[in-house]
């Protein structure tokens, strides 16, 4: 009677097996991961628009509640270049708005504050709320940063355009309200912009 010799699996055919596998698995989830990584950068550059869509509309929340009987000029917008950097523009209202924050009617300015060794705050578009003041009377450069609002950080621009009928202006404005403001913020390659019709 022969013996008969169980024939077990060598190592070549283990390890051609794990590789068909591996083969099989990986076609498998390619697909899968592209999708979930295709859905993350959908959401975050919705989410990016999406915030800066909220900053515009915050500003133009306080140009919307313009404190109308004031003094002087209502809104001022301050063009300033900088040597080899995007234009700053700063954008300064006599508002109600502070009386959110139970104070008094004042002025709000909005300005970018960017990365520089003279600033300690973060880059990004910053609010400040000065009660009792009249855009007349602020010097946009001389603001007191502790009394800053982060709106929303990692903003690289903001432009102002005033309506002086039947053009728009990107230069300094300094008077009523204007027929139409289109402001625009951007955060790297993302852009939001906004249009809005004053009633007079």
């Amino acid at each position: 009677m022969s013996g008969r010799r169980n024939r077990g699996f060598t190592l070549i055919e283990i390890l051609m097996v794990v590789a068909i596998i591996g083969v099989i698995a990986t076609a498998a989830i390619a697909p899968l991961v592209y999708t979930v990584l295709r859905a993350a950068d959908a959401e975050d550059q919705y989410n990016d628009e999406e915030a800066l869509r909220r900053g515009v509309s915050l500003i133009m929340k306080d140009i919307s509640e313009t404190m109308r009987t004031a003094n002087g000029p209502l809104i001022r917008t301050i063009k300033k270049g900088m040597l080899g950097m995007a234009d700053d523009y700063y954008i300064i209202v006599a508002s109600t708005s502070p009386a959110r924050q139970n104070l008094p009617a004042g002025s709000v300015v909005y300005r970018i504050v960017r990365k520089t060794m003279f600033s300690k705050l973060p880059e990004g578009l910053y609010r400040w709320i000065l009660p009792s003041t009249l855009p007349a009377d602020i010097d946009p450069e001389r603001l007191n940063e502790e009394e800053a609002q982060l709106v929303l950080a990692g903003v690289t621009e903001m432009k102002a355009e005033i309506l002086i009928p039947p053009d728009w202006s990107e230069e300094a404005y300094s008077g009523g309200l204007p027929a139409g403001i289109k402001l625009s913020l951007a955060r790297g390659e993302k852009k939001a912009e906004r249009v809005e019709w004053i009633p007079r």
